[in-house]
């Protein structure tokens, strides 16, 4: 049974260490753990195997592969070292916040070159996942049900990247705060009252995501968010698509699609300074059909 596990584990592995898109490389080559180290083993029957996901972590190295069987885990779980967490099953692997204080998130990750993939993370009081560290790979996960499905904070300063998950019924689906240089591409947005916010963070990359049906808006950039990239996405059915405000007035719209078939550039309304002045961005080469998003299918 370890021997299939094994092998599942390294499939899953080199898919998430193996898709980092060509913009984050060229700014800096970075790897995350091989499955070089030790693997630990959570929730099966097994001999050595843990009951709880954070004892794996803790009795972990640098380089180790923890992998957890399906089944929920209730737990609050902090990640210190650089290692890879994958889940058997994102649908039925599943990790809720056993403190359901305000002031708990679900997991929280301060050590640098981590991947966490096939998880679902349902019903934080704050975060699903709080990131407070550099070059981590999100992958792969479910996000329902929470404050903020994922967090980056001042500390996740550089090459994060997010890719092939779903954020759904969150009050807000991914959250940047004095964040730069990360990827978010590939999600399935649907659902949350907050797609995306970015408040005072620089040089992201919104790439290739469906953001479908958020209450407030689908993607938000305020304080001083300028420089980042938002291309090719699918914004369908937000009741504000998109705004911008305070000094986040410098930021790149192209290709995506709004709504509907556009045969001419279209308008990003925002506002400027505290008094709040009219203003507008303009993505000059909007889509004309929804790209095909694996989330969405």
């Amino acid at each position: 049974m370890k021997r299939k596990v094994l092998a599942v584990g390294i499939i899953l592995l080199f898919i998430g260490t193996g898709i980092i898109p060509t913009i984050a490389q060229d700014t800096e080559k970075s790897s995350l753990p091989t499955s070089s180290g030790n693997w630990l083993y959570v929730g099966g029957s097994g001999p050595g195997n843990y009951t709880e996901i954070q004892d794996a972590i803790d009795n972990a190295s640098n380089g180790d592969t923890i992998f957890v069987y399906s089944g929920i885990y209730y737990e609050n779980i902090v990640v210190n070292s650089s290692i890879n967490i994958i889940g058997e099953n994102r649908d039925n692997t599943v990790i809720e916040s056993k403190n359901k204080s305000p002031r708990n998130d679900t997991l929280s990750i301060y050590a640098n070159y981590v991947n966490i993939s096939g998880f679902t993370f349902q019903n934080s009081p704050r975060c699903g996942i709080f990131l407070g560290s550099r070059h981590v790979i999100i992958t792969n996960n479910i996000f329902l049900n929470n404050s903020h499905g994922i967090h980056f904070y001042y500390l996740s300063k550089d090459y994060v990247y997010i890719s092939n998950n779903i954020f759904s019924n969150n009050f807000c689906g991914i959250y940047l705060v004095q964040s730069k240089n990360n990827t978010i591409s590939e999600n399935n947005i649907i659902n949350n009252d907050y797609g995306i916010r970015i408040d005072d963070s620089v040089n992201n990359t919104i790439l290739n995501n469906n953001i479908q049906s958020n209450i407030q808006y689908g993607i938000l950039f305020s304080v001083t968010s300028n420089g980042n990239h938002i291309y090719k996405n699918n914004f369908i059915n937000n009741t504000k698509s998109a705004y911008f405000r305070l000094l986040s007035h410098q930021n790149k719209w192209d290709g995506n699609f709004w709504d509907e078939p556009r045969d001419k550039p279209v308008i990003i309304y925002g506002s400027i300074g505290l008094v709040f002045i009219p203003w507008i961005n303009i993505d000059w080469h909007p889509a004309q059909k929804p790209y095909d998003i694996p989330g969405m299918r």
